[in-house]
């Protein structure tokens, strides 16, 4: 039997069930399609087992029992933890695997969007995270190309890809994957109920305080649209400091994953803007699911949700001028009629890294 040892920040347990759960989801892929998986946990304080996966703190792994694994797979590997790992153990291992998911090969203060003005702007804050991504991404590039000949790097998108390795300069390795982060099954098991009974016109389910989620936007939208109704799901502080327009409904919560179908169903339409994402995961599963959005006009939302009619493209500083009407916004479509390939599928892509990981990629 094939064997994996991934290893990760952080992951679910019994007290936070939530935690990085996009990297448990592919686990559980694994173990249906026969292989065995094991975790290392950098924040993990003891051992235990989660769904079936044995989940192990740093201190319970010898290094030397790593030859065991087929493949060691390092999720949003950092210089602290994952690469100092690798380097002590790296003659022990048979195969390495990255997989990028965002902020750890960018160059945080080139990419992520300015923060909102009641937020303090710290000039040392930001001084020492250039120094710090310098370092990293001197680090991280050193790192792949020592390891390069037992190395394979996965992306969740092209955008990643190729903004991962600008940042990263000049690297030895033509072992590139480009795999999406799967979608939760539960998007794909239905459709979007275009005809049960409403409770208002749309819906964005985002984290209020980080400005990438581009709440601002949303407000723009409602502000020029007073006709519709808008209610946003998600904690922050955002209304503290500006004025809620009449047709806005905050409601304080987090949404359960599970749950979100189900919410999707109450409402005509979603907005789901954004001004970074390596992919997008909620964005594709609202649109998988079959809900008419409205979504940001960028490279990476294309590469995503080109193929869905039911997404409609608004470029960022357009959203506060868009008068919308029925003709603007689309209309659902169900998830059969999308192509299989852009469903995201956690069994195929499951597939897919394990060709890579252990097979002849």
């Amino acid at each position: 039997m094939a064997k994996l040892l991934v290893i990760t920040e952080s992951y679910p347990s019994h007290k936070n069930i939530y935690n990085m759960g996009f990297v448990h989801s592919r686990n559980i892929e694994y173990l249906k399609l026969g292989v065995s998986v094991d975790v290392l946990s950098f924040s993990a304080e003891e051992n235990y087992t989660f769904e079936g996966i044995e989940v192990l703190k740093r201190n319970s792994i010898n290094i030397r029992d790593l030859a065991q694994y087929d493949c060691v797979v390092s999720h949003a590997p950092n210089i602290r933890n994952h690469i100092l790992f690798l380097w002590q153990s790296f003659k022990y291992i048979r195969k390495v695997a990255f997989i990028f998911h965002g902020h750890e090969a960018l160059k945080i203060n080139d990419y992520y969007p300015r923060i909102y003005p009641w937020e303090r702007k710290n000039i040392i804050k930001n001084w020492s995270q250039d120094l710090y991504d310098y370092f990293k991404l001197k680090i991280m590039r050193l790192s792949i190309n020592h390891f390069s000949h037992k190395l394979k790097l996965i992306f969740v998108s092209n955008w990643m890809k190729d903004n991962a390795l600008k940042c990263l300069g000049s690297i030895n390795t033509d072992k590139i994957y480009i795999i999406n982060n799967p979608i939760n099954q539960a998007f794909v098991n239905q459709n979007f109920n275009a005809d049960c009974a409403k409770k208002g016109d749309f819906i964005t389910i985002r984290p209020l305080d980080n400005s990438k989620y581009g709440i601002d936007l949303v407000v723009a939208l409602a502000e020029n649209n007073p006709q519709y109704t808008f209610t946003i799901y998600g904690k922050g502080q955002y209304f503290q400091h500006l004025p809620k327009p009449k047709n806005i409904f905050h409601i304080s919560d987090f949404v359960h994953q599970k749950d979100i179908p189900e919410l999707l169903n109450s409402y005509r339409y979603a907005i789901m803007p954004t001004r970074l994402d390596a992919q997008g995961v909620m964005m594709c599963e609202m649109a998988v699911y079959g809900i008419p959005m409205i979504i940001s006009d960028l490279p990476v939302c294309h590469e995503m949700l080109d193929y869905y009619s039911n997404c409609v493209f608004v470029k960022n500083l357009e959203f506060h001028k868009i008068k919308l009407t029925h003709d603007y916004i689309p209309k659902p479509k169900a998830v059969a009629q999308f192509p299989l390939v852009k469903i995201f599928n956690s069994a195929q892509l499951a597939r897919e890294e394990l060709n890579i990981f252990i097979g002849t990629e």
